[in-house]
This record gives structure tokens, C-alpha cells and sequence, in this order.
């Protein structure tokens, strides 16, 4: 499942409670913001105030960040880091960290082709950029 700048926050259910970021999220997150665009370094410091405040119901990793308990307001996504990987199955699949209104706000993990079903983050070491959209003519 792909986040448009309309999407909400992730739906939490009465199962779900807030938590710490595993290890793997956490590298994860670094990673791509020390490998992301201009901004993205700056969202370092908020990975240590960061808490996972939602899920994605179809079991895959996308995540959502509170940081010092604060989800972020609004609902204009910026994307700080944008990256793929081709996984064991030879299917396509993206992952990108984001900001909502100024503040780190979460981690998408998606097929990019439609083919693979829950898409599990990969290690860093897998991720290549995702190419810059190209203007048609």
C-alpha cells in the first residue's frame, strides 16, 4: 500500500500499543535519513525521541512515528528518503521515510509492482535510489 499526501495517519487498533522502534527499524530509519536528501540529516536527533504509534493492518513493516509522544499534525507528506530493492523472489519493492508538517512521521515499506504480498524491510546493504521521476514529451 502506497501513502498519498491524502492518507491519515495509520489506523491503531485496540490491540496496539505504543512502543520503541525494534533495532531493525531503527537502523533502518537512520540509514535512510543519513542517505536521503538534503533535509533528511536534520531528522536525525528525532530517531531517539521516536516511538511507533501505528501499523499497517496488512502485517507488512510500514510504521508510524510519535516523537516525544507528539504524533504529528497535518497531512502533507514530505519524503526524506526514497529507495528500492529487488527481493529474493524477484519482486520490486520500495521503502521511504517521511515528515508530516516539519516532523518525522514514519516508515513505508511497499511492492512496487503489485506482485509481493507482505513486504518485510530488507538490510541497508539491498537498497538501492529510487530513480528521479522522468517529465514525459
Amino acid at each position: 500500500r502506497l501513502k498519498t499526501s491524502s492518507d491519515q495517519p495509520l489506523d491503531t487498533n485496540d490491540a496496539f500499543a505504543e512502543r520503541a522502534l525494534t533495532d531493525k527499524e531503527r537502523m533502518t530509519v537512520l540509514w535512510l535519513l543519513q542517505h536521503g536528501n538534503a533535509d533528511a540529516a536534520t531528522f536525525i536527533p528525532d530517531v531517539d525521541l521516536a516511538t511507533v504509534v501505528g501499523v499497517c493492518p496488512c502485517g507488512c513493516d510500514t510504521i508510524d512515528f510519535a516523537i516525544s509522544g507528539i504524533r504529528p499534525a497535518g497531512n502533507g507528506m514530505n519524503v526524506l528518503s526514497d529507495f528500492y530493492w529487488i527481493d529474493d523472489n524477484g519482486y520490486t519493492n520500495g521503502i521511504f521515510v517521511f515528515s508530516v508538517s516539519g516532523q518525522l512521521a514514519g516508515l513505508e515499506v511497499y511492492s512496487c509492482d503489485g506482485e509481493c504480498g507482505t513486504v518485510r524491510m530488507p538490510a541497508p546493504t539491498r537498497l538501492m535510489r529510487m530513480p528521479e521521476p522522468q517529465s514525459g514529451g
